[in-house]
C-alpha cells in the first residue's frame, strides 16, 4: 500500500497494488481508444454497464457539425424539400454547405 500527499492535494492519499494496477489498465485502454479513432474508428465508451460516450475521429466530428449546420438552416431543409431529386449521403451535404457558403460569401 503507497500512502502520501499528493501534489496539489491537502489529504493523504492511499493506494493499493490493485488499485495502480487498475489505473494502468484504464490508461491502456483510453491510449487504444484513441489510437482506433486516429485510424479512423468509432470507439464506444462503457460506464457501468451503460454506453456514455462515443470517442470519434476528429474528422467525423467536423463531418457531424455540418450535417447539424445543414439541418438547422431552415433555407437549406426548404431548398431539398422542393428539389425533385433523392439526395443521399455525406456528398449531398457536403454540397448544401458548400451552395450555402457561397450563398453567404464565404
Amino acid at each position: 500500500m503507497v500512502s502520501g500527499n499528493l501534489e496539489g492535494m491537502s489529504e493523504p492519499v492511499s493506494l493499493s497494488v490493485d488499485d495502480l494496477h487498475a489505473a494502468t489498465r484504464q490508461a491502456s485502454l483510453w491510449e487504444q481508444a484513441v489510437r482506433r479513432a486516429e485510424r479512423g474508428e468509432t470507439v464506444a465508451v462503457i460506464a457501468h454497464g451503460e454506453h456514455v460516450a462515443d470517442v470519434v475521429p476528429s474528422g467525423e466530428l467536423d463531418r457531424l457539425r455540418e450535417t447539424i449546420e445543414v439541418l438547422s438552416d431552415s433555407d437549406a431543409m426548404r431548398n431539398l424539400a422542393d428539389q425533385e431529386a433523392v439526395v443521399h449521403g455525406i456528398d449531398a451535404i457536403r454540397t448544401l454547405v458548400a451552395e450555402r457558403a457561397a450563398r453567404e460569401g464565404q
